[in-house]
């Protein structure tokens, strides 16, 4: 399996190194060369095995994403709150809780850092190691309400037809809008028709049900993609009609 699901577009030698000469850290071989492929994007795996409990379970945690330059954090808000010696760099976050590089050696080992319950972990000896030691193991479908947005996207990027209509269901009456369009208008602009079909099933019940909270340019920017792709016309005439009611 690759590492990647998808990402943005390869960072390049000079950027990397303009980074590294930038922070004075060395990053590890193999994440320049991940980064060398998508500059940060979602991970294909999602789980690693800790040596205690975490807020995540009782043996394992989770990971969706990893940071592109950008987006590598050197200093955050709660860090005072946790006495770490050298520098840390954090590649991903969800919430409280932080994965990252310690530099407190030139080789950096993985940790695991929880800011609200103040766990330190130490989950690799290098980030390679932790790169190997990943695997994928399917989220409970049924509790996606209660999941962080980048989850829920790499259970999308993950899922088939089915999955993706149960997830996005469950979804519908997602507080930010914005984010739960563009999911749907990706599904419209799939190349493959289940998906278009289930895009317009989900933009259908937004008309519907959610109206007041869409934006409105968002919409008519998405009926007349539908309309001038001729898909499925008579049920897209009829959401036209609604929207425009």
């Amino acid at each position: 399996m690759s590492v990647w699901l998808r990402g943005r577009k390869p960072a390049s030698e000079h950027s990397i190194a303009a980074w590294e000469q930038e922070h004075e850290l060395v990053l590890p071989m193999l994440y320049k060369e991940l980064l060398s492929v998508h500059d940060g994007g979602l991970l294909a795996k999602n789980h690693f095995a800790v040596s205690e409990p975490t807020s995540y379970g009782l043996a394992d945690a989770e990971i969706y994403t990893l940071a592109g330059l950008d987006e590598l954090q050197m200093a955050i808000p709660q860090e005072d709150d946790v006495d770490l010696p050298g520098r840390q760099v954090y590649f991903h976050r969800d919430g409280d809780r932080y994965i990252g590089l310690d530099y407190q050696t030139d080789a950096p080992r993985v940790i695991y850092v929880d800011f609200e319950t103040l766990q330190t972990l130490v989950v690799a000896e290098s980030f390679a190691a932790f790169m190997d030691s990943l695997y994928f193991s399917p989220f409970p479908v049924e509790s996606v309400p209660r999941y962080p947005l980048v989850k829920v996207e790499q259970m999308l990027a993950l899922a088939n037809v089915a999955k993706t209509l149960q997830i996005l269901e469950l979804l519908e009456d997602c507080e930010d809008k914005s984010w739960y369009l563009a999911r749907v208008d990706g599904l419209l602009h799939s190349e493959e028709s289940p998906y278009q079909q289930i895009g317009v099933t989900l933009l259908e019940n937004q008309i519907f049900y959610f109206r007041r909270k869409l934006d409105e340019s968002r919409v008519t920017a998405m009926l007349e993609w539908l309309e001038s792709q001729h898909i499925w016309p008579e049920k897209v005439a009829e959401l036209r009609k609604e929207w425009e009611d």
